[in-house]
């Protein structure tokens, strides 16, 4: 079995002591046919020495800086420097679970899936703190024992995910609009870019066996932080959907549409809100107000970029 170079990517800011822990999860499970590429944006904490140390005695360890603050822009950067055939992106607070290398190397190596570009496996979250009786708490990402390819549209968390590194350069990567920036929240940069691979003719794959354990920070678990993640989230749904409106017209048109009904379409979930607030702890209230949120920042979305 003929077995390709793989690069794994960790894109980090401030967080040295847990980007540490992620680290030495990976290299555990790797062998000469993996680098583990690391990203800096823009830390401003011991990052840098965690990592130059771990390059020190670990030749399979390179680091690069990206100077300009985004996630998308991090991963670019990670694209453009790796050597393997294909770029394993790993959050700097995750831990790969026991045979999450090998089930990627086994999947990598088999000559049936030369149409695949992206494939990835189960997020198991882990809570910092005790989650609030009003959040929804996300149960991971767990798609069942059996390989499929996913529908247009749909993909694996980018926490856990795998490019092929030519595929992913050819559709021009992900686009820098998108994803987190800083300490601002940000989403859809690897749904965007997977949906240009799928309508370049590349398949999406979910690979069981390649689990990793994701921690949910304290700072996430609040009422602040779900409506600002949900107001980014509406804005970046404005920026990919208008991607796929061909010319003025229908961009104006679509613009206009969504700015017109978005008063009511907020005024509505605030009033559920309102009203729902006894109900199941407060989650109608707070499942009303994140959507009125990401209408917001739909509609925000679009006044920028029209």
């Amino acid at each position: 079995m003929n077995r390709p170079l793989i690069t794994v990517a960790i894109c980090t800011r401030n967080r040295a002591a847990l980007l540490e822990k992620a680290m030495r999860s990976v290299l555990a499970q790797a062998n000469d046919r993996v680098e583990l590429l690391v990203i800096d944006n823009g830390s401003t904490d011991e990052t840098a020495g965690v990592v130059e140390r771990s390059a020190a005695a670990d030749p399979r360890v390179k680091f690069f800086v990206e100077p300009e603050t985004g996630l998308s822009r991090a991963r670019n950067t990670a694209l453009k420097n790796a050597k393997g055939e294909w770029v394993i992106f790993f959050d700097d607070d995750a831990e790969a679970e026991p045979g999450w290398l090998a089930a990627y190397e086994k999947f990598f190596a088999d000559p049936s899936r030369k149409q695949a570009a992206v494939v990835g496996g189960a997020v198991v979250p882990e809570y910092e703190i005790p989650p609030p009786k009003w959040m929804e708490t996300e149960g991971g990402l767990e798609l069942g024992p059996k390989p499929f390819c996913f529908k247009r549209g749909e993909s694996p968390w980018e926490c856990n995910c795998g490019y092929r590194r030519d595929a992913a350069l050819q559709v021009g990567g992900f686009d820098a609009r998108l994803g987190h920036c800083g300490d601002a929240a940000g989403s859809r940069e690897g749904a965007d870019l997977n949906i240009r691979l799928q309508d370049a003719g590349y398949e999406i794959w979910w690979l069981p066996g390649a689990s990793i354990r994701h921690l949910v920070h304290a700072g996430r678990l609040n009422l602040r932080w779900v409506l600002h993640a949900a107001f980014n989230k509406g804005r970046a749904v404005a920026i990919q959907r208008l991607k796929y409106r061909v010319g003025s017209g229908a961009r104006r048109s679509y613009i206009a549409g969504r700015l017109l009904i978005a008063p009511f379409h907020c005024g509505i979930n605030l009033l559920v809100a309102l009203v729902g607030f006894p109900f199941q702890n407060g989650r109608v209230t707070v499942t009303a107000l994140t959507r009125a949120a990401s209408i917001a920042g739909l509609a925000d979305g679009l006044l920028r970029q029209f």
